[in-house]
């Protein structure tokens, strides 16, 4: 066990943000039966426990192990997961949001709120910390660069997504109106970021071709980063009234707008993305953690689809809202059973990554 905490590294938070999306959407699956609410509300709680233990394993690393926990950050493929550790907790704080008055009433939203705050400071450390350590210790060149350069900067705009459905459950119009602008900021601090970023993945993709096959699925990550745009626009736009009084529901309008244009752009990741998998996966794609990239950001653009739908009550919107959500509970479900599997068999080490004495075996696997 001390071994396993000496070794943690951040990927692992790749599960909670995976398992976590998958509750929520099941939650909030438009017009889903009860018994799909009580199933995501089960594997929320699930998952509440899971990032739970990986805080925990975080947290410890950092006591029994500070050199090795400083010398992640000059690490230029862990250091990219730091910023899974407030996604993953998001979809905790989401919860209890949305679920969690249910359950223990009001005081959900005090624990969401307070979680949220720290998951803010989290975030923007991600978002600032990350990207100087590339810029003064680690070794990238473009044709290494993958969609993991995206993981530090998104949690900005994740946060920002997830607050907005605090805003409403604040009492005080004078502290609402913080609380805006502070999402807004958030969000204005990742977006622009991770759109220079996608800029140069697809300059990479198309000068340097495919990236290496343990890195296949990270092309997903883009699609997240649009997913949560969406999120992000939405949510807000519902309470820009707050800041901007009648202008606000013009502006309500111009973000749903500004919402379709992102949507579509993941539509087009999408397909790449799926067709980039297919091609890696006739060569040969050895499965560790990097698979979970297959459900968070599949399912933040679920959420954003559904999120759309419910501005514009458009059955093409609908129909795809159900069937990514489909793909995500498939998704899921297979790469949780693989991770099971590949723990209880020892295939994954402490980092995630499959031990170079069974490769070939899980290349034939797959």
């Amino acid at each position: 066990m001390l071994n396993f905490v000496k070794n943690f590294t951040p990927n692992w938070f790749t599960v909670g943000m995976g398992t976590g999306i998958t509750a929520l959407g099941a939650y909030l699956y438009p017009g889903g039966p009860l018994w799909l609410k009580e199933a995501g509300t089960g594997l929320w709680l699930v998952n509440v426990v899971i990032v739970g233990i990986l805080l925990v394993m975080m947290v410890l690393k950092w006591i029994v192990n500070w050199k090795g926990s400083i010398a992640l950050l000059h690490d230029p493929i862990q250091s990219m997961f730091l910023g899974a550790v407030p996604m993953a907790l998001t979809t905790v704080i989401n919860g209890f949001i949305d679920m969690g008055s249910r359950l223990i009433g009001h005081t959900a939203i005090a624990i969401g709120f307070s979680l949220w705050v720290i998951n803010v400071m989290m975030a923007l450390a991600s978002g600032i910390v990350v990207p100087f350590m590339m810029f003064i210790s680690h070794d990238h060149r473009l044709d290494k660069m993958t969609g993991i350069w995206l993981m530090p900067v998104v949690p900005a705009e994740v946060a920002a997504a997830s607050g907005s459905l605090i805003i409403p459950h604040l009492a005080h119009t004078a502290t609402a109106q913080t609380m805006m602008v502070i999402n807004l900021g958030l969000w204005a601090l990742s977006v622009p970021l991770a759109f220079l970023m996608l800029g140069f993945l697809f300059l990479r993709l198309a000068v340097h071709k495919l990236p290496p096959a343990e890195m296949a699925i990270s092309t997903w990550i883009s699609l997240g980063t649009l997913g949560t745009g969406i999120m992000g626009l939405i949510g807000l736009g519902k309470s820009l009234p707050l800041l901007f009084g009648s202008l606000g529901h013009a502006m309500d309008g111009a973000a749903v707008l500004g919402s379709f244009a992102l949507w579509g752009f993941g539509l087009w990741w999408l397909a790449l993305s799926i067709l980039l998998t297919v091609v890696h996966a006739r060569r040969g794609l050895p499965f560790n953690l990097g698979w979970w990239g297959l459900t968070f950001p599949l399912g933040v653009f679920t959420g954003g689809t559904d999120m759309l739908y419910g501005q514009m009550h458009v059955g093409l919107i609908a129909f795809f809202a159900h069937l990514f959500f489909v793909m995500l509970a498939l998704f899921w479900a297979m790469v949780a059973l693989r991770t099971f599997r590949a723990v209880l068999t020892g295939r994954l080490t402490f980092s995630g990554a499959p031990k170079k004495v069974v490769l070939h075996e899980t290349r034939a696997v797959n």
